[in-house]
């Protein structure tokens, strides 16, 4: 047999459709990004020859592949994610605490009266408890970036009192702990500075 018309088949490459990407861009979401094995295996339910290599760049020059993490924006999406998380976090404590506020206000009117029971009296002492420890979590859940700096700042200044090497490194590496901040409470710079990087402060 002549093999001169004989062709070699080309590797064929398994193109996803979007519902496929935004199911991984969710599993991404939902694992923050990093345990890759678990994304692997739910991507595969529905889709048998996905691999988390895919998430990935790969190569270099002619031969490099964007992953899926950067076609298709895959980060930014964990941001908004974390972020929106952790403003819903915000939210159900915010309501957690007016709700027992309210029931504590309604219990002082009736202990305030002459024919309070003890019952009441009880109630309304485990209910300004309740208040006191709803507030705290509250205000630990609110603006925890701004706190981080806040305490960042504290830090450098007792650090130069007490050891000026030590307070150098720890400035040499606040870049790299804002970064690590904002992650992790899902803050922007911007936000806490009230500007943006090349505005001037007194700018719209």
């Amino acid at each position: 047999m002549s093999r001169k018309n004989a062709t070699t088949p080309k590797a064929t490459r398994t193109l996803y459709s979007q519902e496929a990407v935004e199911r991984c861009r969710q599993l991404y979401c939902k694992y923050g990004g990093k345990n890759l094995e678990a994304i692997e295996f739910e991507m595969r339910r529905d889709w048998p020859k996905w691999q988390r290599a895919m998430l990935f760049d790969r190569g270099q020059k002619k031969n490099a592949r964007l992953g899926w993490v950067t076609k298709f924006g895959f980060d930014n999406s964990l941001k908004i994610y974390t972020q929106k998380l952790v403003e819903s976090i915000n939210d159900d404590e915010q309501d957690l605490y007016l709700g027992i506020r309210t029931i504590r206000k309604e219990l002082q009117n009736a202990v305030s009266g002459k024919e309070a029971t003890k019952d009441q009296l009880y109630q309304y002492r485990d209910f300004c408890k309740l208040e006191i420890e709803a507030r705290r979590n509250l205000d630990l859940s609110r603006d925890n970036f701004e706190t981080f700096v806040a305490g960042y700042e504290k830090l450098i200044n007792w650090l130069a009192e007490i050891d000026s090497d030590a307070a150098k490194k720890l400035i040499a590496n606040g870049e790299k702990l804002i970064e690590l901040a904002q992650a992790h409470y899902g803050k922007q710079e911007e936000e806490h500075n009230g500007t943006s990087s090349g505005e001037d402060a007194g700018g719209e």
